[in-house]
């Protein structure tokens, strides 16, 4: 029994002597967890004497908000036997906190019973402090990324919604004329208040989406048709004057199925894409051409191309990236918000440069999916 108590007081002196010579700041523990010992190394960063170490003065050393979680670890590889691992500033000698990574395993007699812990002290401030700056870059680039989101959003339904009411006070100035003619015509003033109707409608639905956007509720897919909603997103491209001299080659299969999407949504996508191509054709020496078209795949989606004689694309995949554009003007949103708005619907959108020239983007959408299902964009 001596033999053996002598021979574990070897050891342990052994590996305390090895403690001291390793360049860096460990320490020792007994099963229970009362702290034995600490290497000279540690002691001097910290600035206290081992006594004071001995008897819990370690919780004086780390800073008064990580200490709770530190010894809740502590307790906890104590009790379970498993190994410790705690993150937290250590108050340096001449008063500094630094980040350091504290860890310790326990060492084990041949019955699996633990005998001892072993740790040690990494400091980590450096890697710490650019992982935090790291994490609060991201925090700040995706709150402008939302707040540029929302800007282009609202600037893109803004100019939905300027059409209809453009329309709805051309139409009544025309209702008006048509009513205070020398020979009222009737037939023209009713045909001008059913446009007056439709567009205020119109409006109104826009309204109701911008109304959702801002309270960010769930939207909800409807079966609506690809034929109206690329209609309706040229007439409204169209209605722009830098925009209406290009012509756009969009006629349609009558016979296509319907999607489920939110079609106000997918409609400003279309959109953003005609809009993108009518100004990737303007001012080139050739005839401007943009061709739309549609089609059922094996693969039950639903294809739609927007297809331009422009000069095509550089980075296909880039171009998607937020903040990134060609334009003098532009905000690089666009495409990002489209793309983003597509694959919440299940989709997929992408770009392609023809093989005789321009660029070719692809809006794939499934065509079965359970109708009023909500979706987060």
């Amino acid at each position: 029994m001596k033999d053996t108590e002598s021979a574990l007081q070897m050891r342990e002196h052994g590996i305390l002597d090895i403690i001291e010579t390793i360049p860096s700041m460990l320490w020792s523990a007994s099963p229970t967890g009362e702290i034995n010992h600490i290497s000279q190394r540690l002691l001097e960063y910290t600035g206290i004497l081992l006594e004071s170490f001995l008897n819990l003065g370690w919780k004086k050393i780390i800073h008064p908000d990580d200490l709770d979680e530190t010894a809740k670890a502590f307790s906890q590889a104590i009790e379970t036997g498993e190994s410790y691992s705690a993150i937290h500033r250590l108050r340096r000698a001449d008063g500094e906190y630094r980040w350091h990574h504290a860890k310790g395993e326990p060492l084990r007699d041949p019955y699996g019973k633990v005998i001892q812990w072993y740790g040690l002290v990494v400091d980590i401030d450096e890697r710490k402090r650019a992982e935090d700056y790291l994490r609060d870059t991201r925090i700040e680039l995706a709150r402008a990324s939302r707040i540029a989101t929302v800007a282009e959003l609202s600037a893109s339904i803004a100019h939905e919604l300027n059409q209809p009411l453009m329309s709805i006070l051309g139409n009544a100035q025309a209702a008006n004329r048509w009513l205070n003619a020398g020979t009222p015509n009737m037939t023209e003033a009713s045909l001008s208040i059913k446009r007056i109707i439709r567009d205020a409608r119109a409006a109104d639905e826009s309204m109701q989406h911008i109304r959702s956007l801002f309270k960010q509720e769930p939207v909800v897919k409807n079966e609506a048709s690809v034929r109206d909603m690329v209609r309706q997103a040229v007439r409204l491209v169209q209605a722009d004057p830098n925009k209406c001299g290009v012509h756009i080659d969009w006629s349609f299969d009558e016979n296509l199925p319907k999607v489920p999407v939110d079609h106000i949504q997918i409609k400003e996508v279309f959109i953003n894409l005609i809009s993108n191509a009518i100004e990737a054709v303007q001012n080139t020496k050739i005839s401007p051409l943009i061709k739309v078209r549609a089609a059922v795949t094996d693969q039950d989606q639903m294809v739609i191309q927007v297809i331009d004689n422009g000069p095509g694309v550089n980075d296909q995949e880039r171009i998607f990236d937020a903040f990134v554009t060609t334009k003098a003007k532009g905000m690089g949103i666009g495409l990002a918000v489209s793309r983003s708005i597509v694959e919440a619907h299940g989709g997929r959108l992408w770009a392609e440069n023809n093989s005789d020239g321009g660029a070719r983007f692809s809006v794939a959408l499934p065509l079965s999916s359970m109708k009023g299902a909500p979706i987060n964009v």
